[in-house]
């Protein structure tokens, strides 16, 4: 008989990512992750697949660094992937057929992404080199020499100068290499070291590449404003294609170098969160762009969340062979699609609409098919084949990686429920009951938010709610204003306003469930989110009573630090607020903290924090802990060495581990006296 999920269970989990079809499309490459006991991180193998099911698939690479980013070449003969086998991240080449892979570049630093030209014969590389300092503290090492451990002092002269996960960046930029694919040298195309290259996409003909550039007077300031560019594939000098002011991304050049689709919106002012990414066409020369994505209202972009697989990232626009088609995604009301678009006709259609998200996806335009790595709410992910919406034809999971679990397991099935509040605005949702749960039995319930506030929960697989779920919690988890998946206005409504129009969301689903379903204890209500969510739990405390404990993590306490002590803090007043300064007005950015509200804080409170977060900094939680112990408010504070803001679905598994005991343990003590 199946028995209840355990937090353990994290280390049997296989998710699959970076799914990409062999140029033929009988095949696809996947790389496979999986948490390691021993090696305490998350390892990463390529699996090969058999489209048409004739063959099981089986593990390609067995690397001890793990591998990731598979490419096929041109010819379908060979396949580049990265991976740090020699102790740096570099690409390496293995026959597509089975054999030993090579190593192909010997950069020394760290490379980003990598594009095949089309004759196969090279690479274009995104590469930034490793600080001096660093490569001599590893030759320190290497002799037993002390003094590695830490550069002797760090010297911050730009503006932006950390990332969350990335640490303290280095002094070189991301710049444009051109790379051999059989001896490996390669040439640096552009060195202005005020600029980051990124986004390399190749010309059909091969005799140039296309790439994404914010090369404005200040790019640190104007964050919004990265341009399409081109440069000879031999060197030269890069001209910028002409399309609208704001911003551009995911760029794809047609078959025929006739147009380029790419990601964007016209404004780069425009408040972050404020309007949706979406679907352009510009002539490659430049030229005036055109909607694409017309209609839809919708964000053209993968903002899908889940522990196991995290955000995944969105694949730029696919283009069928004959240049008349581009296939791309969006994420609608719990799911994330594939939909086409004919670039004359102008009007999108859908091409796969399935209850779950697509971590990653390749079009096989020939067979009018999709294979992508899905997840829905009975599987952290498998690789699967599906015919276009329309085309005869049923879905067939290729790969088996969690269905030996899956079946030891009793899985507790979402109910979707949609909210109203008293303005009559409508929230997605849904109610997690644990499994076995008898048809008059009370439980407790937790309500759970999501961060961002750009991000959407789905219908996949949460470890962290089938946990909870197995201990005897209802989790009720929804999709408030600043949710992408439905429509702009209900994304942009609360930009620079939250805990406003988000909070009487929240409010309004908590009550909705309670209505629903009889079983759920309203005197037994926890809350509990991370980064935005996290703000949501702080902000709740302070301004409501009926949540008898909470959870807040990676959170929010203080707008006025966190704008000086976040990566890109600087710009959130211009990108959220529309303020050119939050010192300025430091009393609005105080009033809109959860601290402000201190005086009403009683809540029993779990923070957790991660002491490498540079998106939310631990600052945060200190804040918060020092003045609620003060207040003699009972809470907890549990901080993670080494983890950034995304421990939670990437970070050590035995921290993520202890990190969901606590929360179990917490939620326990105060919601099951």
């Amino acid at each position: 008989m199946p028995s209840s999920v355990r937090i353990q269970d994290l280390y049997r989990f296989s998710v699959p990512s970076s799914c990409r079809l062999s140029p033929d499309g009988s095949r696809a490459v996947a790389a496979l992750s999986r948490p390691d006991r021993e090696q305490l991180r998350n390892v990463s193998h390529l699996w090969m697949c058999d489209v048409s099911g004739a063959r099981k698939p089986f593990q390609f690479t067995h690397g001890k660094t793990g591998e990731s980013s598979p490419k096929w070449s041109p010819d379908g003969r060979t396949i580049a992937f990265l991976s740090a086998r020699s102790g740096k991240s570099e690409i390496w080449l293995i026959p597509a057929d089975g054999g030993e892979a090579r190593q192909l570049t010997r950069l020394g630093g760290s490379i980003s992404e990598f594009e095949w030209s089309p004759d196969g014969h090279r690479l274009a590389v995104v590469f930034t080199p490793q600080d001096e300092e660093a490569k001599r503290r590893e030759e320190m090492k290497k002799r037993g020499e002390p003094g590695h451990e830490a550069p002797r002092v760090r010297e911050v002269s730009r503006l932006f100068y950390k990332l969350d996960g990335a640490g303290f960046l280095p002094a070189g930029r991301a710049h444009l290499w051109v790379v051999s694919a059989s001896s490996g040298k390669g040439r640096q195309l552009l060195r202005d070291e005020k600029y980051s290259e990124g986004d390399v996409c190749w010309a059909p003909d091969g005799k140039s590449i296309y790439f994404v550039s914010n090369r404005s007077e200040d790019p640190e300031r104007d964050l919004d404003r990265n341009d399409i560019w081109k440069i000879p594939a031999g060197g030269g000098r890069p001209t910028k294609i002409r399309k609208f002011a704001g911003g551009a991304s995911n760029i794809s050049v047609s078959p025929d170098g006739r147009w380029i689709a790419f990601l964007g919106q016209p404004d780069p002012d425009a408040r972050w969160n404020s309007v949706h990414t979406k679907l352009w066409l510009i002539p490659s020369g430049g030229g005036r762009p055109v909607l694409l994505s017309r209609g839809l209202d919708r964000s053209i972009s993968n903002s899908a969340i889940s522990d196991t697989f995290g955000i995944p990232p969105t694949p730029r626009p696919s283009w069928s062979p004959d240049s008349r088609e581009v296939a791309f995604v969006l994420v609608s009301e719990g799911s994330a699609e594939i939909w086409k678009v004919d670039i004359r006709r102008r009007r999108p259609e859908p091409v796969l609409q399935e209850a779950g998200v697509p971590i990653d996806w390749d079009v096989d335009w020939k067979n009018r098919r999709v294979v992508s790595a899905f997840s829905d709410t009975r599987t952290p992910g498998e690789v699967r084949v599906d015919p276009f919406f329309g085309v005869v034809g049923a879905p067939r999971t290729l790969t088996s990686f969690n269905s030996a679990w899956t079946r030891s397991r009793r899985i507790a099935l979402p109910r979707e429920v949609w909210s109203r509040t008293r303005a009559g605005h409508e929230t997605q949702g849904w109610i997690l009951l644990p499994p076995g749960l008898k048809p008059k039995q009370k439980c407790p319930a937790v309500l759970y938010i999501h961060g961002g506030p750009a991000t959407q929960y789905s219908k996949v697989f949460i470890h962290e709610f089938q946990v909870l779920a197995a201990r005897g919690f209802a989790v009720l988890y929804c999709n408030p204003r600043c949710s992408t998946g439905y429509s702009e206005r209900h994304l942009a409504d609360c930009a620079g306003n939250w805990g406003t129009l988000d909070y009487d969301d929240l409010m309004a689903f908590t009550d909705e469930c309670l209505r629903l379903e009889p079983r759920l204890d309203r005197r037994r209500l926890g809350c509990a989110g991370g980064s935005y969510g996290g703000f949501m739990v702080n902000w709740i405390v302070g301004h409501t009573d009926r949540f008898a404990a909470g959870v807040t993590s990676r959170s929010i306490s203080n707008f006025l630090s966190f704008v000086g002590s976040s990566d890109f803090g600087y710009a959130w007043p211009r990108g959220y607020y529309g303020d050119e300064s939050a010192w300025a007005n430091p009393r609005k950015y105080l009033a809109m903290s959860p601290l402000a509200s201190l005086h009403r804080m009683k809540t029993p409170l779990l923070i957790e924090h991660q002491e490498e977060d540079h998106r939310c900094p631990v600052e945060q939680a200190e804040q918060l802990w020092a003045a609620l112990k003060w207040k003699k408010v009972p809470c907890e504070f549990v901080r993670y060495p080494q983890e950034p803001h995304g421990m939670s679905r990437g970070g050590r598994p035995d921290r993520r581990v202890d990190r969901l005991e606590r929360i179990a343990d917490w939620f326990k003590r105060w919601l099951k006296k």
